[in-house]
């Protein structure tokens, strides 16, 4: 505990250092939001909302690709060690190429227990996919307080945290997922219609900290594929392109997705599935990935699971088949990972954790973990 309020005084005194010297903006402007961002949200607006995913335009760009080896980084996120303790590898008969982990609450975030000595993730060396959350709007926290640099120290902590815990390890190996699924009402930094202009000022605040701190860590943007009804959340309108020094802001867009909810139980329902909008946003996995292509990064799939509970509230079941055509799926749009392409899958990470998820040890889908073995991942 002593060792984390240090972190935090530290990082108190080093907000104060870069706000004096102007490298952190407390207003919030235009200027704090770079050069091309409005443009970016503009043209993503106008142009690539109605009619830019579609069937046509995806065989168009696949068609372009040279016909090189298609390959991406596979793995799992887990409860205890069963990814990063190469027991996921050891299953599906060929290791993981990259993993994932949460610290995500305002406490957890500043504690990194997961990369950290004693952590799950302490000893990997490896690609992480790491969720950090962002603020807590159940505790009187808002994007609009973000924006303007109230929580800077608190993210100053957590960026010094995952420095120190992950020592002597390559930083560029880190993908830093900023406020995941942001447009689900359940999550406690869920972005609302009209507050995307301070989302994105706050995230190119913690954009700019990470130069400072962490400059070779990746961030990652990534809603859900599915957005909550009822939020008003405009996805077009939360990428914040670059920041005022010319620096991306975000190297990879990504998103989250289940076979829940909207279910796909057939090979018609999965392709529909790809292309399909929800609550007035995009929902397939398709349409996102070309968002990914129009803005100019790669993209990622950091969670993906079926639901295998009937009686679960998403409507569960054992489908292999979705197995095999996320599979597909991937494998069509990999590329070469060390030189990604806009729009070409970078990685991606089975959810391995909650009983109507998990595929091993599995209670609900032994059917798609069979599959899940049968296959071929990352090449």
């Amino acid at each position: 505990m002593l060792a984390l309020t240090a972190f935090v005084a530290a990082a108190v005194t080093l907000v104060v250092v870069l706000t004096s010297r102007g490298l952190l903006s407390d207003h919030g402007d235009a200027r704090f939001l770079g050069a091309n961002a409005g443009a970016r949200v503009a043209s993503s607006v106008a142009g690539n909302r109605v009619g830019a995913a579609t069937p046509s335009a995806a065989a168009a760009w696949a068609r372009a690709q040279p016909a090189a080896p298609r390959t991406w980084w596979s793995g799992a996120g887990a409860a205890g060690a069963v990814a990063s303790g190469g027991i996921w590898g050891t299953w599906r008969g060929e290791p993981i190429t990259v993993g994932a982990t949460w610290d995500d609450s305002n406490q957890e975030m500043v504690e990194m227990r997961s990369i950290c000595p004693g952590g799950t993730w302490a000893r990997w060396n490896g690609r992480l996919d790491v969720a950090v959350g962002a603020i807590e709007t159940n505790h009187g926290e808002s994007w609009a307080r973000a924006a303007r640099g109230a929580y800077d120290a608190r993210w100053v902590a957590n960026l010094q945290r995952i420095k120190a815990c992950w020592g002597k390890r390559d930083p560029a190996l880190l993908y830093i997922r900023f406020a995941h699924e942001m447009n689900l009402r359940d999550m406690p930094w869920q972005v609302k219609g009209g507050e995307e202009t301070d989302f994105v000022r706050a995230l190119t605040r913690y954009s700019t900290l990470r130069y400072l701190i962490l400059p070779r860590a990746k961030l990652v943007l990534c809603p859900s594929d599915g957005t909550s009804g009822g939020l008003g959340i405009d996805l077009y309108k939360l990428w914040p392109g670059k920041d005022s020094e010319g620096r991306q802001i975000v190297q990879v867009y990504a998103v989250d997705s289940y076979n829940s909810w909207v279910v796909a139980r057939t090979a018609e329902e999965f392709q529909s599935k790809l292309f399909a909008d929800q609550n007035g946003m995009p929902l397939g996995l398709e349409k996102h990935r070309l968002m990914a292509h129009d803005w100019g990064v790669p993209f990622a799939v950091p969670e993906w699971a079926g639901n295998g509970n009937p009686r679960d509230e998403g409507t569960g079941a054992d489908l292999p088949i979705y197995v095999r055509l996320m599979n597909e799926w991937f494998r069509a749009n990999a590329g070469d990972p060390r030189n990604p392409k806009p729009g070409q899958l970078l990685y991606e990470n089975y959810f391995n954790d909650q009983d109507r998820f998990t595929l091993f040890p599995t209670r609900f889908q032994p059917q798609s973990a069979a599959q899940y073995r049968a296959l071929t991942w990352g090449r």
